[in-house]
């Protein structure tokens, strides 16, 4: 729109140039001698009412540009033959509206008369491409470590009882029923108690019936008798006739070599009768006597009452 009213504007000043150059020949035939003195700065010229005081135009090859364009030509007592000489640069508009297609662009006004070169219109610079944000990455989510299930213990399985290890191992028989006889007797009861004695022996005789009595009396405590000379020719006879004699119905074992391998040692330098006593494991006991020392055998014959003593002390 700039563009086309610049060329309006060119065109009225066209027009109106034209229409002064019309009118300088009218000027020269109202005064044909102009002076050549110059007009006081201060003269004034009387003009006609009915006339137009107009300037002589200044020849330039560039068109005089008026602030107010008029749309008519300024009147004139020339005859209106002339007025097609006038009219002649009016051809020339159509050559200024030519770029009326261009679009203007802003920068400098061109000079009138010249056709403007058309700024070429700026290309667009592509947009550059946003850079895709990169894509967070997820999260991995926490998938719940199952805990571990706690491993039952095996449970301790119970070993087997071993059988205590005896501190006395032997096998021999009895003298009336010939039963065999070893260590395992001793599980029986709590306390053993094994007394050597010999058919030559009368303290080891007369205590025979104390024996068989505490056996009876005592229900954790089993006795035992040992033939000390039934390597003897006819002393199982002669031990057998003395248990009927008193009613001895405890047994009595031979004292052969495992015997004496077992219990040898309490026998070296003892007197009979000689009492050991064992518990259920066939561990030895010790026995505390008068003299308050312990004791691994109890050397001598002993009454009834003595033994229940020592026995209780066990028990």
């Amino acid at each position: 729109m700039n563009f086309a009213k610049r060329a309006g504007a060119l065109l009225l000043a066209l027009i109106m140039a034209a229409s002064l150059a019309a009118c300088y020949p009218l000027r020269i035939a109202k005064n044909p001698n102009p002076t050549n003195e110059p007009q006081e700065a201060n003269a004034t010229e009387i003009v006609p009412d009915d006339t137009v005081l107009t300037e002589e135009p200044v020849m330039t090859d560039e068109p005089v540009v008026t602030d107010e364009p008029t749309e008519e030509p300024v009147a004139t007592d020339e005859p209106a033959t002339e007025a097609p000489e006038t009219e002649a640069p009016a051809t020339e508009a159509p050559a200024t509206e030519a770029p009326a297609t261009e679009v203007p662009t802003e920068g400098p006004t061109p000079e009138p008369g010249t056709t403007p070169t058309p700024t070429p219109k700026p290309t667009n610079t592509p947009k550059p491409t946003d850079t895709p944000k990169p894509t967070a990455t997820p999260k991995p989510t926490n998938t719940p470590t199952p805990k571990p299930t706690n491993t039952p213990k095996p449970t301790n399985t119970p070993k087997p009882t071993e059988a205590p290890t005896p501190d006395f191992e032997f096998k021999t028989y009895d003298i009336v029923n010939n039963n065999e006889y070893t260590e395992s007797i001793f599980s029986k009861k709590k306390l053993t108690m094994i007394n050597f004695w010999a058919t030559w022996c009368g303290p080891c005789i007369e205590e025979l019936p104390n024996l068989q009595q505490l056996d009876h009396n005592y229900s954790k405590l089993q006795v035992i008798t040992v033939l000390y000379d039934s390597g003897d020719s006819g002393a199982v006879d002669r031990a057998i006739s003395i248990m009927n004699t008193q009613n001895i119905s405890l047994p009595a074992l031979r004292y052969n070599n495992s015997m004496k391998q077992a219990f040898g040692r309490f026998l070296a330098s003892a007197a009979l009768p000689t009492t050991v006593f064992v518990d259920q494991n066939g561990h030895l006991v010790l026995v505390k006597l008068e003299d308050g020392k312990m004791h691994e055998s109890v050397n001598g014959a002993k009454s009834y009452s003595e033994w229940c003593a020592i026995i209780d002390s066990l028990l």
